[in-house]
């Protein structure tokens, strides 16, 4: 009966530890990308297109584009025991006991400013959430809404690098074509 009760006060503290989210992360701040803002413009577009987001808002005037939900990693999954195929692009914290995460999507939104001459800022800010369902036996894979998952920042960067990339490629083809 002793060990019944250890169990049990241990099964209550490891559901008590589930269910935690990840700390909430700052927005980023803007940084350089070596191009004027209309070759930066540009090279932000075709950089979320080349990802495959769907661009759900764009004005240019006020320097924002907003991407719709994409699936980035739809082998995840995570109990409060285990998660598999974990990415590098965000955290979503352990679920509750009875629960289980599944499937992470991304949205972006990037805000473009000119800076100076030759030089834009950027400042990429992706969301993050996964898919909730029970895991009780009598109710597995019940929807229980979304849970708000925390970026690494590693998405950010990539699209920055990817934007510099991008507007450097702009730059070389109009100096092959003669163009200033």
């Amino acid at each position: 009966m002793r060990e019944f009760g250890l169990a049990m006060i241990y099964l209550f503290t490891l559901a008590a530890c589930g269910g935690l989210e990840p700390p909430r992360s700052t927005p980023p701040d803007f940084r350089r990308v070596e191009a004027d803002f209309s070759q930066a413009w540009e090279a932000a577009v075709w950089t979320l297109i080349e990802r495959g987001y769907d661009i759900r808002a764009i004005d240019r005037g006020a320097g924002v584009v907003e991407t719709g939900w994409l699936t980035i990693n739809p082998e995840y999954s995570a109990t409060v025991f285990v998660t598999e195929h974990e990415d590098r692009y965000s955290a979503c914290g352990k679920p509750a006991l009875g629960q289980v995460f599944r499937t992470k999507q991304a949205r972006l939104v990037l805000t473009l400013r000119p800076t100076r001459r030759g030089e834009t800022g950027l400042r990429a800010e992706a969301f993050f959430r996964a898919q909730r369902y029970s895991n009780a036996p009598l109710w597995a894979n019940r929807p229980l809404g979304e849970i708000e998952c925390t970026s690494r920042g590693r998405l950010e960067e990539e699209i920055r690098v990817q934007v510099q990339l991008w507007a450097i490629a702009d730059q070389l083809d109009r100096l092959r074509k003669g163009m200033h």
